[in-house]
């Protein structure tokens, strides 16, 4: 099966506040932590079931 990541709205306004966050101490910090989020969301297709369910809606596809 193949799977597709779709990231929400406001999971990109969420990784971009948390990269302007880092960046107010760091930008070689913020683009390490930005990066490494988007690298472990790309690894999802390969690894679908790494992570936990989404207690909100207790779906193991979510």
């Amino acid at each position: 099966m193949e799977y597709r990541i779709t990231w929400s709205p406001e999971a990109v306004e969420d990784l971009e506040a948390i990269a302007e966050y880092i960046e107010r101490d760091s930008t070689i910090y913020a683009r390490s932590v930005a990066s490494k989020i988007i690298e472990v969301s790309r690894n999802i297709k390969e690894f679908p079931f790494i992570g936990r369910i989404v207690p909100e809606f207790g779906n193991e596809n979510i």
